[in-house]
C-alpha cells in the first residue's frame, strides 16, 4: 500500500475509532484523536526513513530510537484506549478498534522477519521453536527499513521476559542439580523447543553434577531435529516427540510415569493453556516426578502487566493466555496441591512469574 493510501485509511480509520462525540465520555474522544494523531504521524516519518534507508541501508541505527518511541507512543495509546473502555463497560469498542486495525492498520507494521514469521507461523502454531530462538540468540541480520522493526521485536519486553525466563531457569535447574551434585538425577524438559537452555547448562561451567540425564519432550519434530543438532555430541540426553497437551489425558501419563523424574519444568507451554487443562496437566505431572522430587512451571501474568501485549496480539497474531497471581495458584490448589509447598519467583520486568515445588508428598 503507497503512503498516500495508506493515510487515507488512517484517517478512515480513526474517524471510525473516535464515533461520535456527542456519544462518548470527554476522555474517549481524547484517546481516539491522540491516536488518530500519532498514526498519522508515524506514517508520515516512516516514510522519510523508509525512502532514506532504501538509499542507505545500512544507517538504520540514526533512526532506531526514534523509531522504537513512535510505534511505543501508539501501542501505549492503544493499551489505554482499552482500559479505559473495559472499565466503561465497552468492550464493543475494544473489539471495533481491533478489527479495523487489523483490516486496516496491521500491513503498515508487518514488516521484518520476525513479524512476519509470527503471523505466518509455518509451522501451525504461534510461538513455535524457531521464534523462541530467534529471540534467545537475538541477532538481526536485515538491513534497512526492515531491522528497524527487527530491532524493535528483540527489545520488546515480551522478548527480554523470554530470554530473561531462559536464564531463570538454567539456574533453577542447575542449583536443583548442584544441591544433589553427587546423586544421579533425572530431567524432563516439556515443549522444550530448540534445546538452548540444555545447551547452555552443559557448556556454563555452573553445573557440577556430572551424573544428570536430560529427557527433552516437544510435539515438533523439526524442534527435535533442531535440538539433536544443537546438543550433537552431548551424551545422557534423549528426545521424545510427544505433544505435551496431551499429558493432561491420563492414558498420556504412563509413558513418563514409567521414566519418573527428580525434576521437571515447562517454560513456556502454560502460557497456551486454559485454566482447565492447565489443573489437568499438573495433576498428571505430579504422576512423573519421584519423592522429593522438583517441578517449576512458568506463566505470563496479567495482561497489563505486558507493555508489548497489542504489537504482539495486534501486528502478530501472536495470543497468550494471561493470569492474575491468584488465577495462577489457583491452578496448582485445584490439583491438589498446598498453599504452603508453592514457591513464586518472578521475571525481572513482572512479565512473568514462576512456580517452583519442591517434594509434592502429601499434597491431599
Amino acid at each position: 500500500m503507497e503512503p498516500e493510501t495508506i493515510s487515507q485509511e488512517v484517517n478512515s480509520t480513526a474517524d471510525s475509532i473516535s464515533g461520535q462525540p456527542s456519544a462518548l465520555p470527554p476522555a474517549l474522544e481524547i484517546i481516539g484523536a491522540s491516536l488518530k494523531e500519532k498514526v498519522r504521524i508515524y506514517i508520515s516519518r516512516a516514510a522519510e526513513i523508509e525512502q532514506h534507508l532504501r538509499a542507505k541501508p545500512g544507517e538504520w541505527g540514526k533512526f532506531q530510537a526514534e523509531f522504537n518511541a513512535a510505534i511505543n507512543n501508539i501501542f501505549r495509546e492503544i493499551m489505554e484506549f482499552e482500559r479505559i473502555n473495559l472499565l466503561a463497560g465497552r468492550p464493543d469498542r475494544v473489539l471495533k478498534l481491533k478489527k479495523l486495525f487489523v483490516n486496516r492498520l496491521r500491513e503498515i507494521f508487518l514488516k521484518g522477519p520476525y513479524n512476519l514469521w509470527s503471523f505466518k507461523k509455518p509451522y501451525g502454531y504461534a510461538g513455535d521453536f524457531k521464534i523462541i530462538e530467534d529471540i534467545y540468540q537475538n541477532s538481526p541480520t536485515s538491513f534497512g527499513f526492515e531491522r528497524l522493526f527487527d530491532n524493535y521485536f528483540q527489545m520488546s519486553a515480551i522478548s527480554v521476559a523470554v530470554r530473561n525466563r531462559k536464564e531463570d531457569f538454567k539456574r533453577l535447574v542447575v542449583n536443583f542439580c548442584n544441591e544433589r551434585k553427587h546423586e544421579p538425577l533425572r530431567i524432563l524438559s516439556l515443549a522444550a523447543g530448540s534445546c538452548r537452555d540444555i545447551k547452555e547448562i552443559l557448556t556454563g561451567g555452573e553445573l557440577k553434577n556430572q551424573r544428570v540425564v536430560f529427557d527433552v519432550s516437544d510435539n515438533e519434530r523439526k524442534a527435535l531435529e533442531y535440538g539433536k543438532e544443537l546438543l550433537a555430541g552431548f551424551p545422557n540426553i534423549n528426545y521424545f516427540c510427544e505433544n505435551a497437551f496431551k499429558i493432561r489425558l491420563s492414558r498420556a501419563v504412563k509413558f513418563f510415569t514409567d521414566r519418573r523424574y527428580d525434576f521437571v519444568y515447562a517454560a513456556g507451554l502454560f502460557d497456551y493453556l486454559t485454566h482447565k487443562a492447565s489443573v489437568r496437566m499438573v495433576k498428571n505431572l505430579k504422576e512423573f516426578l519421584k519423592p522429593g522430587a522438583g517441578l517449576a512451571i512458568a506463566t505470563v501474568r496479567d495482561k497489563y502487566s505486558n507493555p508489548s501485549v497489542h504489537y504482539m496480539e495486534w501486528v502478530g497474531d501472536w495470543n497468550l493466555v494471561y493470569r492474575t497471581d491468584e488465577e495462577f495458584q489457583s491452578i496448582f490448589i485445584d490439583a491438589g496441591i498446598k498453599a504452603e509447598k508453592l514457591g513464586f519467583q518472578y521475571e525481572q520486568q513482572g512479565i512473568m512469574v514462576y512456580v517452583i515445588i519442591k517434594d509434592h508428598r502429601n499434597d491431599q
